[in-house]
């Protein structure tokens, strides 16, 4: 209901009304306008870039008047092959490019399993993959890739069984989805509108042969109208690179074509109803808009006109931005990022060319005076100059200067800022110009640079182009192809894309090969990722030759697990043994701690008794010492008094 209230918002604000009378009225109308401000913004960049790309000269690209060179440098050439040939083997480096997964809970897996493996065989039969690799070589060129969904019934045969008679075949009539390439300038859309989704219309117009048309009516897809013409090349836009004043066309090279345009959009319920076209009540949006799908033929004869049929009401247009451009609906390709260094690299060779071309054949300057009448000037091998005196005074060459070499170090470089511009991997620049071409690092530093460009481009298309396609075409098969295809809307889209520089990631496990013992397990993890990325056809058989070379003989794995065994039991018995001897030395320890400690107190003993017996020796020797003192004071007080007395006697006398 939100895509629903979308549209219709982008309606209302549309400054385009419905025109007056018709169906192919009110279509052309939007189709011409819509083309003349496309043409006017886009063409004559899509002519410039075709012309480039295939080496096509024109007046227009000249750099200077006096330009006469016309030669084209191969530069966007390369850039664009080179890019175009990456994306292209990034999407289908895989044989499963694609992936569905069941979003619905219903338990059942096996019916979108089913779809996947019915898809790829399909895709096979619709030729799709080379539809994509067209779409994906536009977008690199015009910046812009955009796909058209057809619906068509293919006879698929089938062998039932094998007779003496030969094989008995049978024949089904499958609906098949096809995808067919549109160039950017045949294809409309509202230029106010941000995706072709979203806008009032988008459109296809380009040239058919008139049998195809005639076929179509025969089988009642379009309308029996009468008079079915050949268009006036005059009236009608003209292919990229391609003038409208070109005589052979306008005589006789589109005489048996009819310029049909298909219209996929909304129109006005009363002009569908008009038709006699009933308009179902599911399918009228509330601004009296319905969504149809109209074919026109030389912008003057309605073919056909149906209301969407689509069970999702979508329409059969899908694109990708090589480049995002903000705000536009029209990206930028590889030429137009390498444009401006392109054209100074043909300016720089032609103006080597032209000054080559003065010295090859220089300017002559001579005496009229002495010069027969009306000569020859023109030059060829053993011509005979007729002279009224020595040639050297009647003729003389004028030499304007030399080539400077220098010129070669110029366009070098100019093809490396084409080269930068476009972001090609590719290091064919002269060394002397870009001395990182010298080494392996140098040139993975531009690889690597270029990886992250491409893998950009690589995510628009997958999420612009990839994943609507797929997911339109299971719509369109579970539509009209029931039995084969399970009725499951409710699915998601993986796209195996694979790798953008795949060369560049085996470069890198190489490199770290060689630096892997090869006895080491990550060798073969190594060995086994760059054979995977490798686009050998014998890859499977490689990668199963690795995994068998990988997988140990099963009497070597008994003889190992049996050594294993015995190296464990004897790892056990070893550390039983351990552990006694640990216990033993735990005891030991413990029993010398004892005796430390024991060791310890009675040295603590003895230290006190010692300590006891200093302090007693010591009292002692007081004890003597006050004895001693005390007995000579006594003595030394007896003496006194004897000498006392003896002196009072001697006084006496």
């Amino acid at each position: 209901m939100a895509d629903l209230l979308t549209t219709d918002q982008n309606v209302a604000k549309s400054s385009v009304k419905p025109a007056s009378g018709d169906v192919v009225t009110y279509c052309v109308n939007l189709v011409r306008t819509s083309r003349q401000s496309r043409d006017l913004k886009h063409k004559s960049k899509w002519d410039a870039f075709e012309r480039t790309y295939r080496g096509i000269y024109s007046s227009e690209d000249k750099a200077r008047d006096g330009e006469r060179s016309r030669l084209i440098a191969p530069a966007i050439t390369q850039a664009i092959d080179s890019i175009h040939a990456q994306i292209t083997d990034a999407i289908f480096s895989r044989e499963q490019w694609i992936d569905l997964k069941d979003e619905k809970a219903d338990g059942d897996k096996e019916d979108v399993n089913t779809a996947r493996i019915h898809l790829m065989e399909d895709m096979d039969h619709a030729n799709v993959q080379d539809a994509v690799s067209k779409i994906v070589l536009n977008g690199c060129l015009y910046g812009t890739g955009i796909g058209k969904i057809n619906v068509v019934k293919k006879r698929i045969p089938r062998v039932e069984e094998q007779t003496l008679a030969g094989p008995v075949t049978s024949f089904e009539d499958r609906a098949i989805v096809k995808l067919e390439p549109i160039p950017p300038w045949e294809f409309v859309k509202d230029e106010q509108a941000r995706h072709h989704d979203d806008g009032l219309f988008c459109g296809h117009e380009t040239n058919v042969p008139k049998n195809t048309v005639w076929t179509k009516q025969v089988k009642g897809i379009y309308r029996k109208t009468a008079n079915i013409t050949s268009f006036h090349a005059d009236t009608v836009p003209f292919p990229a690179g391609e003038s409208s004043v070109d005589e052979n066309r306008k005589h006789g090279e589109y005489d048996g074509a009819v310029w049909v345009t298909e219209y996929y959009g909304l129109v006005p319920a009363k002009l569908v109803r008009a038709e006699g076209i009933e308009v179902p009540k599911d399918k009228l949006l509330g601004n009296g808009m319905v969504e149809c799908i109209v074919t026109i033929a030389n912008e003057s004869q309605l073919l056909r006109i149906v209301v969407n049929p689509f069970i999702m009401s979508d329409r059969p247009i899908v694109a990708y931005q090589h480049s995002y451009i903000p705000g536009k609906w029209w990206g930028a390709g590889v030429a137009e990022k390498g444009w401006n260094a392109q054209r100074a690299l043909d300016a720089e060779l032609r103006a080597r060319m032209d000054a080559l071309g003065l010295l090859t054949s220089p300017m002559m300057g001579a005496d009229i005076t002495r010069l027969p009448r009306n000569p020859d000037m023109r030059v060829r091998p053993g011509k005979v100059w007729l002279t009224r005196g020595r040639p050297s005074e009647v003729l003389e060459p004028i030499i304007l200067g030399n080539i400077d070499p220098n010129t070669f170090n110029q366009s070098s470089e100019m093809e490396r800022l084409v080269q930068v511009g476009t972001g090609s991997i590719e290091s064919n620049a002269p060394l002397n110009s870009d001395r990182r071409n010298e080494t392996a690092s140098g040139i993975s530093m531009i690889q690597s640079s270029a990886l992250k460009r491409q893998k950009a481009t690589m995510s628009n298309i997958e999420r612009q182009f990839l994943n609507p396609f797929i997911r339109k075409s299971l719509w369109r098969y579970m539509q009209f192809n029931p039995t084969r295809y399970p009725a499951d809307y409710e699915f998601c889209i993986k796209g195996t894309m694979g790798i953008v520089a795949r060369e560049f990631e085996q470069s890198s496990l190489t490199t770290l090969l060689s630096v892997i013992q090869p006895e080491s397990p990550a060798h073969a993890v190594l060995l086994k990722g760059i054979v995977e990325l490798s686009g050998s056809p014998q890859r499977d058989e490689l990668i199963a030759a690795l995994e068998k070379a990988n997988q140990p003989d099963p009497e070597q794995v008994k003889q190992q697990q049996q050594m294993q065994q015995i190296q464990l039991e004897s790892a056990v018995e070893a550390l039983k043994e351990q552990k006694l001897e640990n216990a033993k030395t735990q005891a030991q320890i413990a029993q010398i701690v004892a005796e430390t400690e024991q060791t310890k107190k009675m040295t603590d003993l003895e230290d006190e008794k010692v300590d006891i017996q200093a302090a007693n020796a010591a009292a002692a020797i007081g004890k003597a010492r006050m004895d001693d003192r005390s007995k000579r004071e006594e003595r030394e007080s007896r003496e006194r008094i004897e000498k006392q007395k003896a002196r009072k006697a001697k006084t006496g006398a």
